[in-house]
Formats: structure tokens, C-alpha cells, sequence
């Protein structure tokens, strides 16, 4: 190993051990169940459908009579709610899905007329 490769060894094992350090103070300043909590609501995030029976079925039991009109409408709402909400895994399957539309995209297929 000549000079010039002995000083850029030496230049990454010192990147390497900045880096390491700088990610070792980061963990031990998060909580773990802070942490666990939003890895949780990004891979699973809460079921807009869910929020809405619980919060009809509040108000439906709600001794009022207008709340229970604006529960059973959220009841019934809820139903009519199609889809849940993106999780990574579904942002990654339609980025992928975009990006072979558009790589399969020709631009020789395109006229314009003046």
C-alpha cells in the first residue's frame, strides 16, 4: 500500500468513526417508544374509517339530539369511505408502477400540429 492510498484509508476509517459516532448520539437521544410509535403509524397508519365509527358512536350515545344526527351520519359515512390510508409499502407499488408508465412513455408517438 503506497502513501496516496494509505492516507485515503485512513481518511474513510475517520469518516467512518465521525458517522458512527454522530448516529450513536442520535439513537440514545430518541425514546424507544417514541420511536417504535411513529415507525408503527408509518408502515400501519390508523384507519380513517375506524376514527370516524368511534367518533359517530360518540356522539350517537351523546345525550343531545343533534349529536346524535352527526353520529349516525359518521356511522353511515364511514361505510361510504373507500380505501385506507397509503402505507409505504402502497407509495412504493404506485411509484414503481408510475415509473414504468413513464419509462415506457414515447416521445415518437407525440405530434403537435401549428
Amino acid at each position: 500500500m503506497n502513501g496516496r492510498e494509505a492516507a485515503l484509508a485512513k481518511s474513510q476509517c475517520e469518516s467512518l468513526r465521525r458517522t458512527s459516532k454522530d448516529w450513536v448520539d442520535a439513537a440514545s437521544s430518541l425514546e424507544a417508544k417514541d420511536v417504535a410509535r411513529s415507525v408503527r403509524d408509518l408502515s400501519h397508519p390508523p384507519s380513517i374509517k375506524k376514527t370516524m365509527r368511534a367518533a359517530g358512536v360518540a356522539l350517537a350515545v351523546a345525550p343531545e339530539p343533534f349529536t346524535t344526527v352527526a353520529g349516525v351520519a359518521l356511522v353511515a359515512g364511514s361505510f361510504a369511505v373507500r380505501g385506507e390510508p397509503a402505507t409505504l409499502k402502497s407509495i412504493a407499488e404506485e411509484l414503481r408502477s408510475q415509473m414504468s408508465e413513464i419509462a415506457e412513455f414515447d416521445l415518437g408517438d407525440l405530434t403537435l400540429s401549428l
